[in-house]
């Protein structure tokens, strides 16, 4: 199934954007095959992953996601010199169900007490996996639209691995513990986020890592699926996929990102492929990274960028970001 946020995305008077994004990755980047060999696990897998391009991601030994969530957040306010109290909103969103703190504890709610924010609304978003982070937006988008007085939101992801057996990913990328944060607009003077595309299939949604048959399914329709949801993305808007100078992936598998863009015809210069690399894939918090690494300075530039989000849940996503400058934007 695919929803879309097409109607919100392009009402007369009412658009989002996303004004600033802050992340935080726990001490230094590690290398993959360094990390297997101190704890025996095998070289030859370490190696493959490595190969595929993805070589260095963080650990979280000693820091919650908790911790790690008011980090970033906290970096954002400071960054962005946003007033707490200008905040109205908290979107929480995580994929794997132990990055919380135990009940009766609340992430949202201790970042908030940290960070001195009283919002109206706070909560949390976690049943898409690695794509709730696009079920965060929409969230926030209705949110804004129902409440008139609301001009501005974070959306915060943040995740650990839960167990070092299972940091690497298949053959082809390494888990990374992290945090980010995005500041949502009301009518954002820097850019305009288009509809986000969703296509969930509820048939694997207890995902890879809990059926193991689940996962070769994933791997045989991962490729299409997202596909598919970037094509529904690029209908929302009236700009064909080859005005999108700027896409961002999720950050595993580059062979497999690389066949998809040749397949749609994409540049390979428009794939933003150096967080594979360097960062690995910190679950929800891929797409912020990417956006606070080149996209939104792309976007500054009068680029119009394409995100795309995977899962191992059956979820897919892509969004667009615009310069709102731009006549045609």
């Amino acid at each position: 199934m695919t929803t879309n946020a097409s109607q919100a995305s392009r009402d007369a008077g009412f658009w989002i954007g996303i004004d600033a994004v802050a992340y935080e990755l726990p001490g230094l980047p590690v290398d993959i095959e360094a990390w297997a060999a101190e704890r025996d696990y095998p070289a030859q897998r370490a190696a493959a992953i490595a190969h595929s391009g993805s070589r260095y991601f963080h650990m979280a030994l000693d820091t919650s996601e908790t911790d790690l969530a008011i980090a970033a957040a906290g970096r954002l306010l400071d960054t962005a010199r946003v007033h707490p109290s200008d905040i109205g909103a908290i979107v929480h969103v995580h994929t794997q169900q132990f990055s919380v703190p135990p009940a009766p504890r609340s992430l949202p709610h201790e970042l908030a007490a940290q960070l001195g924010i009283e919002p109206l609304w706070l909560g949390s978003v976690a049943q898409l996996n690695c794509v709730s982070v696009a079920a965060g937006i929409e969230t926030v988008r209705a949110l804004m639209r129902r409440h008139p007085q609301l001009d501005a939101a974070l959306v915060v992801s943040s995740d650990r691995v839960y167990g070092e057996d299972y940091r690497m990913r298949q053959m082809t990328g390494v888990q990374c513990d992290g945090a980010a944060a995005m500041l949502i607009a009301r009518n954002s003077t820097k850019n305009r986020l288009g509809g986000i595309a969703i296509e969930t299939h509820a048939k694997w949604h207890r995902g890879s890592d809990t059926v193991a048959a689940n996962e070769a399914d994933l791997i045989m329709m991962e490729w299409p699926y997202t596909r598919k949801a970037i094509d529904a993305a690029v209908a929302l808007e009236p700009h064909a996929l080859d005005a999108y100078e700027l896409v961002l992936p999720h950050n595993a598998d580059l062979p497999g990102w690389n066949a998809l863009c040749r397949a749609m015809r994409v540049p390979a210069e428009r794939l933003y492929a150096e967080n594979i690399h360097a960062r690995g894939h910190a679950c929800c918090s891929d797409f912020p990274i990417n956006l606070a690494d080149v996209g939104l300075d792309a976007v500054a530039h009068g680029h119009r960028v394409l995100g795309v989000m995977q899962s191992n849940c059956g979820a897919y996503a892509a969004a667009t970001l615009h310069p709102v400058g731009r006549h045609d934007a």
